[in-house]
């Protein structure tokens, strides 16, 4: 049986992400507050729950006064690591870094990133297989001095004049010390128009050996793939025949070698087609996907799954329409069962 709660309402509502902590609690972490994205008044918040039916009140994570937001809460024993991004209300004058905790997000101190210091990067989503540690990168490496003129002019990063965005994986042998592979470029434009794009990759580990990392292409329609032997050489991205709307995808690796695949494939782009919310789960390599359910259909923007696997469920978040933060708890068991 499937079940879905809703955890909270506000007036803005982006990038939910939710994780089971050492205790067997669950964290969900979200954007929220504001009209707009990005906006000044944008905060991260922490919401607490024993069994994912009753959650807590919002609590503030990392507030410093200013616009907030965060990409990803990995979850290593006792130790919890957000990546978070904080901005002057237009994703200008930055500061990204970690936030990591020790006493399951009680409280909070102030990291830098492995790899990337002084620059606009988002770190999302974090994979743990054979040894190896990978964190997924979206970066937009904008100067200082376009950044202050577009702050002058109370514009965003949206009317930055960069080309592309770089995306790729961080690869480490002992979960501390980090290396940075090789780029794979999304340009900033689609079908030969100026396009701003939010790849939001992110990565699985292949059964057999390799990597794979998925990316929304605004635009396009569908998502795109990337393929890497090690995680830090990646084939130029290429267009999979999956549908995708412009929104965040979230891959999760399965017991027994399989991926599952969480995504709106509605044939359209926009927000209005971020509908259905799906789980797709491959056994090849993602080559094809023999497995499909459809979890959600509610008319309305259906945005930004994020979640783990446990045995023979997934437990995600998403959100409803930017406002509502919802978590989910789905039954997958029938496809262990064929």
């Amino acid at each position: 049986m499937d079940r879905i709660t809703l955890v909270h309402r506000d007036s803005l509502s982006c990038e939910a992400i939710v994780r089971r902590l050492s205790d067997g609690s669950l964290l969900l972490l979200s954007q929220c507050g504001g009209m707009k994205e990005p906006d000044p008044a944008n905060r991260v918040y922490a919401f607490r729950s024993d069994d994912g039916e009753k959650w807590s009140a919002p609590v503030p994570v990392g507030d410093n006064g200013r616009a907030l937001y965060a990409t990803d809460l990995d979850v290593c024993g006792d130790k919890i690591t957000t990546y978070v991004t904080e901005h002057g209300g237009g994703f200008l004058d930055f500061d990204c870094y970690a936030l990591v905790s020790e006493d399951r997000g009680e409280s909070w101190k102030k990291e830098p990133l492995p790899c990337f210091s002084d620059t606009f990067v988002f770190l999302r989503g974090t994979v743990r297989h054979g040894g190896k540690t990978l964190v997924a990168y979206q970066h937009y490496p904008i100067g200082k001095e376009e950044n202050d003129a577009l702050a002058a002019e109370g514009k965003t990063i949206l009317d930055s004049s960069l080309p592309f965005v770089l995306c790729g994986a961080l690869v480490s042998e002992d979960g501390v010390h980090f290396t940075k592979g090789e780029d794979i470029a999304i340009p900033n434009e689609f079908a030969g128009k100026r396009v701003w794009q939010w790849p939001e990759p992110t990565i699985a580990f292949l059964p057999g050996s390799g990597y794979a990392i998925i990316l929304r292409v605004n635009g396009a329609g569908v998502l795109y793939r990337s393929d890497s032997p090690d995680g830090l050489h990646w084939s130029r991205a290429y267009p999979t025949d999956i549908p995708n709307p412009n929104n965040k995808p979230k891959l999760i690796n399965l017991q027994g070698g399989a991926i599952a695949l969480i995504n709106t494939p509605g044939r359209g782009v926009g927000f209005k087609y971020r509908n259905p919310l799906e789980i797709w789960i491959s056994d090849d390599g993602m080559k094809s996907w023999r497995y499909k359910k459809r979890v959600l259909d509610f008319p309305g923007w259906l945005s930004y799954p994020d979640g783990f696997a446990e045995g023979d469920r997934i437990l995600f978040s998403f959100e409803v329409n930017r406002h509502d933060v919802y978590f989910a708890d789905c039954d997958i068991s029938d496809y262990f069962s064929k």
